[in-house]
């Protein structure tokens, strides 16, 4: 067996290529590769790569003479600086003599074999090399402390995996040598950087999760890729190949051994899943033979199911699998919402990029059609640069020219009827080219010669990082950039193996109206890639052969061409698929705000409800079966009156989940189908009347339920009936839709642009200077006083003091109340102390209660009202819900105000108002100003929304926002591009916004309440060590400690082990198991849990175990347990299995997170279920959310269970890219370290479940 060589350079590619093979063939020694079975390869001396070498060293070259000079140790020596290094003595002397600020270049680090030993590996089969980072700085590393950092420099435009790995292994490397040595230096464990091309500083990046993601390559991958024989090492081709000099050899190998390798867009993780084929009784499934031989079995699509990018997609690998093994082109079952029936004006465009520069140096677009407007069928537009300094001209007058092109079809439709104007349509064909043509656009807004054209473009062409600029679009446009291979995928299989390139889909569906054939020449074509090849641009550039550039033009050309001709093929082939007609063309024009802040607003305004609105549409176009399947679409039979039956089983904790206000009703048949994939929700998002549509409304106003099966057997709906559309008779079939709804856009874009024209309004000062905002307010200091006193009597701890000092001295308090803290006990107790002690000095207060909710105002209202006896204010404070109350308790113990009678209590002396927002904006005149304004849950409300309500707040009148933004956020649609500054922007929560600009040493305006009074010492050290610091703590020795009490019983070891009451916090990860949304196992191991605390479970206030009986379970499922999960296809499995031991009379609590915030419980199970990568990744966002965590593990007092299957804690690094779900990965695998740390771990065999399936659990407790 071979010693393999390793480096970090090494391990940092194998995570970009993400294959064993890569990693296997590189790390064998030369001379033993022959003999290995590996296959020689050539030296690639392509003109590009010696490019990208010489632009590597360059670019090192100008770092540490230009940016660095005067700061950097360079190593003696003559020729270029790359050729240089410091010995190994020569660094280590070196190190320890930097001053601050300085830098060492090229130093060589050893890597003992104490270092290998460390992560498991054997010294005598894996060797690294000394390794050579380009710069260790010593400096002030991450904790504020003196400390060396690695930084590495990089010719590349972007911040990769790659380049996070490398770093990052030279981190831990030079750490280990410097203690090995015994040197006194710290290295910066918690922070590296990457120089990037062009840029003036190091990008920086955490290490945190880079690390234990190398820890686990070393433990548990490594041994597997070095194991056997090479030939055994498993491999698949991707995208990413091409740059892999061992390329050749894989693809010939795909093509003689027809291996599933060749179906387009199968991910790593897709092959890997169908290599190892746990199902298959251990048949690997290597080849399109064994994959068509598996898909004929019928159970088939349920093993796929376990895979997240192969998960439903059953009959699309059949018919994947028939096109390449027959030739045909096969439509799949599929809808586009994208592509357009038809357009008056084609524009395709491309964009090339060199990879030296980074710089795009072939530009093009083609129209077709439009004689009308122009005068001509058709126009070619070409530019390619004659060096890398001509660049920025092609650039510019490419923008000036697809302006001008836009531009005339603008005019043109400007003064036309609606029938008479013109639409257009832009396309691109593939992926990389949207991506250049989006930075293009925002480099050319910088550029003055084309910012005007360019913003005009951005407006149209738009996309989420427009909300960072200054001026923006005061309307949406729905696809007005369409990529055609996305489309293809969507809608075909072709007989195309490996990647959808051009010329292959080209032959593939040729256009019917010209015939066209695209040769796919060395020069310009890549194999696994539709990216231009750069060899040409690099003979020009270089002046070797300065005819290439006429070659680059032409191929320009025949891109172009090819590109309207597949578009035409496509539509030929899938006209049936399509439903929507291209827009008719217009600018969108700017936002007139003078206010920058108040513009972005507007945007993110529109840009949600139109993303709102195009994600219902997209759930509405899945194939017919999988909506009915997931609740999407309801097919129904009309019964009596307003009675309809549900024709297929829909799961009801699933129904309530996603029940919308408004819903599509449509007959079951072609025109039904028709109507509701054409139906523009953006344009009826404010209306009940569905007019032409082709479609009625209908709304839920009753559901017929089996609770006992968990299932809606019938629905009463309201239907409102379209312009035309017969009514449904009884029998009649039809299918209920979502359909998106948004009644309060248009009311947010009034009041913006109304503050917009208000100078110097409060809400602008607010978002603009909050500390400015926050100035001491006048209030006499004997009711100062005597609201402090009042405060205390009622028993506000420490923390709530200080806040209530804040809220009388200061006009503006940010309430930060984490899990259990009292928030609102103290929000009620504050303000009806300030009422009593105004009142007993004859001054009046009015007090307003607004929240994102009526459940959050109607509960602190109601609070309000259930104390104010406390404080001798029984007939001395008018309380109202404006408009209505919505909750059981509000109708029970609130006043409603309708709107009409408003200006009843302006005269009130001390009143308190409760209502939305939109009500405090509907009736602003009508109200008197408010001296106090509360806005309870502020961290799920959004700038836009307080718009509405900050005017009716008095010149001299306080707001207090009380919420906690590691909880629950506002629900955002758009990705947004993160502000410069690092800080929430405007499209988070108000909360996070103002509380993240305050000072955390000094704060000025944040007051955090830290009592717990809800969790036991262990569950609130987590939060505390991780989230909240260590002021937040048990209030009293009580509730500290609090621990679940179990009547006796027996049960099986790990039940018992789990439950066990001294352990508050555990952690249960499931191993060896795959699934994607629904994992049964986890789901029947939860159940068992449950069922077990059912029966033994103590209730604290009684003493003795929960009676039997529905009303035992009742106040079991209310007060006892919570079960959470993030997937309604998990809580279904888990409802399923509770149910299957034993019968309930009142419906177990399992639901989401989202209805769990705000309530509490003895005991708290959470099962994430999902043990797919990829469906974590697609979902990262979610399933990674470190708020969701936050909220699940704070809800119980005296024990929490968090089921989380092991790929959850072990995704790809590409998962780092993410700043939001690292987080949340971070804090899985802090709440995993916490449990080691603080308790014990010991490991369960449920063979009994399923072969090799084990529970690991470790369980914390805290003295």
């Amino acid at each position: 067996m071979p010693r393999f060589n390793l480096s970090p350079s090494l391990i940092g590619w194998f995570f970009y290529h993400d294959c064993e093979r890569y990693l296997r063939y590189h790390a064998t020694p030369e001379q033993e590769r022959e003999a290995a079975g590996i296959p020689a390869v050539a030296t690639d001396r392509s003109p590009v790569t010696q490019a990208l070498l010489a632009a590597g060293i360059r670019w090192e070259e100008e770092v540490v003479r230009t940016k660095l000079t005067g700061r950097v140790r360079v190593p003696d020596g003559t020729g270029p600086l790359s050729g240089r290094s410091f010995s190994i003595e020569e660094s280590f002397n070196l190190l320890p003599r930097l001053t601050p600020g300085e830098v060492l270049y090229q130093s060589t680090i050893p890597v003992s074999v104490h270092f290998l030993r460390n992560y498991g590996l054997n010294p005598d089969l894996h060797r690294f090399s000394p390794c050579r980072p380009d710069l260790i700085r010593f400096g002030e590393g991450s904790d504020g402390e003196p400390a060396l950092s690695v930084i590495d420099i990089k010719a590349s435009e972007d911040l990769s995996v790659s380049h996070r790995i490398q770093a990052t292994l030279y981190a831990l490397i030079l750490d280990h040598a410097l203690t090995l040595l015994g040197i006194d230096l710290p290295v910066d464990l918690d922070r590296a950087g990457i120089w990037l091309y062009g840029e003036d500083e190091p990008e920086t990046f955490r290490l945190h999760l880079n690390v234990r993601v190398i820890e686990d390559f070393f433990r548990h991958r490594i041994p597997g890729v070095f194991a056997g024989p090479a030939a055994d090492v498993p491999w698949h081709i991707t995208s990413r190949c091409e740059s892999c000099e061992f390329y050749p050899h894989c693809r010939h190998e795909a093509e003689t051994t027809g291996s599933v390798s060749q179906i387009p867009g199968l991910s790593s993780v897709g092959r890997r899943y169908l290599r190892e084929a746990a199902w298959n009784g251990g048949r690997p499934i290597n080849t399109l033979d064994d994959l068509a031989g598996f898909l004929s079995d019928p159970e088939s699509d349920r093993c796929l199911d376990g895979c997240g990018s192969l998960a439903g997609r059953g009959d699309r690998l059949r018919e994947t699998v028939r096109a390449i093994r027959t030739g045909e082109v096969v439509p799949l079952a599929a809808t586009s919402l994208a592509l357009p029936i038809f357009e008056d004006v084609g524009l395709v465009l491309t964009l090339q990029k060199d990879p030296v520069s980074g710089r795009v140096y072939a530009l093009g677009f083609r129209r077709n059609r439009g004689n009308a407007v122009y005068g001509t069928p058709s126009r070619e537009e070409i530019f390619i640069a004659a060096d890398e300094g001509d660049c920025d001209r092609i650039r510019r007058e490419f923008v000036r020219a697809l302006a001008a092109e836009l531009s005339a079809v603008d005019e043109y439709n400007q003064d036309r009827e609606w029938a008479d104007k013109k639409s257009v349509q832009t396309y691109v064909y593939d992926t990389y080219e949207e991506d250049l043509f989006t930075r293009l656009i925002v480099k050319a807004i910088e550029d003055p010669a084309t910012a005007e054209d360019a913003l005009r473009l951005r407006f149209y062409y738009q996309d989420p990082g427009i909300a960072t600029g200054s001026a923006h679009p005061s309307g949406s446009v729905p696809f007005p950039l369409v990529v055609l291979t996305r489309e293809i995928r969507r809608l075909l299989a072709l007989p195309v193996p490996f990647t959808l390139r051009m010329p292959e889909v080209l032959a593939a569906i040729p256009s019917s109206r010209f015939a066209y054939r695209l040769n796919a020449g060395d020069l310009f074509w890549n194999e696994q890639s539709n990216a231009m090849k750069s060899d040409a641009v690099i003979m020009a550039w270089s002046g070797s052969q300065p005819e290439a550039a006429d070659w680059i033009r032409q191929e320009v050309s025949r891109r172009l061409i090819a590109a309207g001709s597949i578009l035409d093929g496509l539509r030929e082939r899938v006209k049936g698929n399509l439903v929507r007609w291209a827009e008719n063309f217009r600018f969108p024009r700017p936002w007139d705000a003078e206010t920058p802040e108040i513009s972005r607003l507007l945007f993110i305004a529109e840009y949600e409800s139109a993303v709102g609105a195009q994600k219902v549409q997209e759930m509405r176009s899945r194939p017919r079966d999988a909506g009915v399947r997931d609740g999407i679409s309801i097919p129904l039979r009309k019964s009596e009156g307003n009675f309809w039956k549900v024709l297929a089983p829909l799961d009801l904790a699933l129904f309530e989940q996603s029940q919308v206000f408004s819903y599509l009703l449509v007959r079951d048949d072609d025109a039904g189908r028709e109507a509701q994939l054409s139906f523009e929700d953006a344009r009826y998002r404010a209306s009940m009347n569905p007019g032409r549509s082709g479609a009625c409304f209908a709304m839920v106003r009753d559901s017929i339920v089996d609770r006992k099966a968990g299932l809606v057997r019938g629905l009463v709906l309201e239907v409102t009936y379209g312009q035309g559309f017969p009514p449904f008779e009884e029998g009649d079939l039809a299918v209920l839709h979502p359909r998106f709804t948004d009644f309060t856009v248009e009311r947010a874009v009034e009041r913006l642009l109304d503050l917009d024209a208000q100078p110097g309004n409060a809400f602008i000062r607010l978002l603009r200077d909050p500390r400015g905002f926050a100035v001491p307010v006048r209030e006499r200091e004997e009711v100062v006083c005597d609201a402090e006193r009042l405060a205390r009597d009622s028993g506000f701890t420490k923390s709530q003091e200080r806040a209530f000092r804040q809220v009388l001295e200061n006009r503006l308090t940010l309430v930060w109340g984490p899990p259990g803290t009292g928030k609102t006990h103290f929000l009620a107790n504050a303000l009806l102390s300030l009422v009593k002690a105004r009142r007993v000095h004859g001054e009046q207060v009015r007090i307003g209660v607004t929240a994102f909710t009526h459940a959050a105002i109607e509960n602190l209202l109601v609070k309000v009202q259930e104390s104010v006896g406390e404080f001798g204010l029984d007939t001395d404070l008018a309380i109202y819900k404006l408009k209505g109350t919505r909750t059981a308790r509000g109708e029970r113990s609130l006043e409603a105000l309708p709107h009409e009678r408003a200006d009843t209590v302006v005269g009130c002396p001390s009143l308190l108002l409760g209502g939305t927002v939109h009500s405090f904006g509907k009736l602003e005149k009508s109200l008197p100003s408010l001296d106090l304004l509360i806005v309870d849950e502020a961290s799920q409300m959004r700038p836009a929304e307080l718009a509405m309500v900050l005017s009716v707040l008095g010149r001299e009148g306080r707001l207090v926002l009380a919420g906690d933004d590691l909880q629950l956020p506002p629900v955002v649609q758009g990705a947004y591009p993160p502000p410069e500054d690092g800080l929430p922007g405007l499209e988070d929560s108000i909360f996070a916004y103002l509380r993240h600009r305050d000072d955390a040493v000094r704060p000025a305006y944040t007051c955090q309440l830290q009592e717990n009074w809800r969790m036991n010492r262990t569950l609130s050290r987590f939060a505390a060590e991780t989230l909240y610091g260590p002021g937040y703590a048990p209030a009293t020795d009580a509730v500290g400690g609090r621990h679940i009490a179990l009547a006796e019983g027996a049960a099986e070891e790990y039940i018992e082990w789990v439950l066990d009451p001294a352990y508050p916090l555990v952690l249960c990860v499931l191993e060896n198991v795959r699934t994607t949304v629904e994992n049964r196992i986890e789901a029947g191991l939860a159940a068992r849990l449950a069922c077990t605390l059912r029966e033994r479970l103590i209730d604290p206030d009684t003493g003795r175990p929960y009676p039997a009986g529905g009303d035992g379970d009742a106040r079991f499922w209310q007060h006892g347990l919570f079960i959470v999960s993030p997937h309604h296809a998990q809580i279904g499995a888990v409802q399923e299995s509770l149910a299957r031991e034993r019968a309930w009379e009142s419906r177990p609590f399992v639901d989401t997170v989202d209805k769990m915030q705000g309530q509490e419980a003895e005991a708290v199970i959470v099962s994430y279920g999902v043990s797919d990568v990829e469906t974590a990744l697609a979902e990262a966002e979610f399933i990674y959310s470190r708020n969701r965590l936050n909220v699940s593990l704070t809800r119980s007092r005296a024990k929490c269970v968090v089921f989380l299957p092991r790929p959850l804690l072990e995704p790809p690094l590409d998962l780092v890219g993410d700043e939001t779900a690292a987080a949340g990965l971070e804090h899985m695998l802090d709440l995993q370290e916490f449990c080691r740390t603080h308790g014990e771990m010991r490991t369960f065999s449920l063979d009994g479940e399923a072969e090799g399936v084990r529970l690991t659990v470790m369980r914390a407790q805290i003295e």
